[in-house]
């Protein structure tokens, strides 16, 4: 009589019966706080050591009956409404943001705006469908991230795995 059905059988109940548990995911990962902005479009903050927010992470998801669309694009208007509502003009102070702030990288490009105490980069992708806008980064020039969250801040702009803690 063959074993392996029933030993197959058993490897699968025991994985589903030992799940992962939040407690679990806490234990071995950092866990981080991301707001929802919009019903598709999520923040995801970083803090400096006195509680100030000193970087913003945007990024669209949107879901339809396929699945999860990654890399939807942000408009220039939604780019601009997201800027004026995190990053208020009287906060991030005068505009010093210089003719060809663009730079391509491949297929990638990177448009920054760079304010007296904000740094804003938007990172988009070159190419017909799903091109456009991708993620929105809103750093604070004059704070100094946590290093408890400084290997969370986003660094490239797409395809950075996340690091589980030491």
């Amino acid at each position: 009589m063959d074993k392996r059905p029933f030993l197959l059988l058993v490897i699968g109940i025991a994985a589903i019966g030992h799940g992962q548990t939040s407690d679990d995911l806490s234990a071995r990962y950092h866990p981080t706080t991301v707001y929802q902005l919009r019903p598709d479009v999520t923040m995801t903050p970083q803090y400096a050591d006195d509680g100030q927010v000193c970087e913003m992470a945007l990024e669209r998801r949107q879901n339809t009956d396929a699945g999860i669309v990654f890399a939807a694009p942000f408009s220039e208007h939604e780019v601009s409404e997201f800027i004026n509502e995190l990053a208020p003009e009287a906060k991030r102070g005068r505009n010093l943001t210089r003719a060809l702030n663009e730079n391509v990288d491949g297929d990638f490009i990177t448009t920054t705006y760079t304010y007296e105490n904000v740094l804003v980069r938007v990172y988009g992708i070159i190419r017909s469908a799903p091109g456009g806008d991708s993620v929105i980064t809103i750093t604070w020039r004059k704070r100094k991230c946590s290093e408890k969250t400084a290997n969370m801040r986003l660094t490239t702009p797409i395809g950075t795995p996340s690091k589980p803690k030491p």
